[in-house]
């Protein structure tokens, strides 16, 4: 039940971003700025998971 809830935050999440990115810099530079945006938001996730976890 939690991981449905959190998939589905997860996706509401990404969808939001998706769509602010393609707005904010149109469609040609969307995907390439969306992968950094992506991959910073993981490195700060881990990052704030293993400091919680300690």
């Amino acid at each position: 039940m939690l991981d449905a809830l959190l998939g589905m935050f997860f996706e509401m999440v990404l969808s939001a971003v998706g769509t602010f990115i393609v707005k904010l810099f149109g469609v040609e530079n969307a995907a390439e700025i969306a992968t950094v945006i992506i991959g910073l938001g993981f490195i700060v996730l881990g990052f704030a998971v293993a400091l919680w976890g300690h």
